[in-house]
C-alpha cells in the first residue's frame, strides 16, 4: 500500500479513527440487542394438530381442487348460516 503524502496523513488517520469509532458503536449496539434477545424466553411451540384435523384439511383441499365452484357455494352458505 502506498504511503499517503505528509499533508494527507493526518486526514487519513482522522478518517480511520472515525471509521473505527463508528464500527465500535455499531458492535456495542449489536451486543446490546443480542443480549436482549437472548434474555427473552420464547413461547413453547404449539401442540401438534390432532389427526382428525389433518384428515379434514386433506379432504377439504381435495374438494377445493376437484370442485372449486361448489366449494365456494358451500362456504358462502355456511357463512350466511352463521350470521
Amino acid at each position: 500500500m502506498e504511503q499517503p503524502c505528509p499533508q494527507c496523513e493526518p486526514l487519513v488517520r482522522k478518517l480511520r479513527e472515525e471509521r473505527d469509532a463508528a464500527l465500535l458503536a455499531v458492535a456495542v449496539e449489536r451486543e446490546k440487542a443480542n443480549a436482549i434477545l437472548l434474555s427473552q424466553r420464547l413461547p413453547p411451540p404449539p401442540p401438534p394438530k390432532p389427526i382428525r384435523y389433518w384428515a379434514v384439511d386433506a379432504i377439504n383441499d381435495g374438494f377445493k381442487k376437484a370442485l372449486p365452484l361448489p366449494h365456494k357455494g358451500v362456504r358462502a352458505l355456511l357463512k350466511a348460516l352463521r350470521k
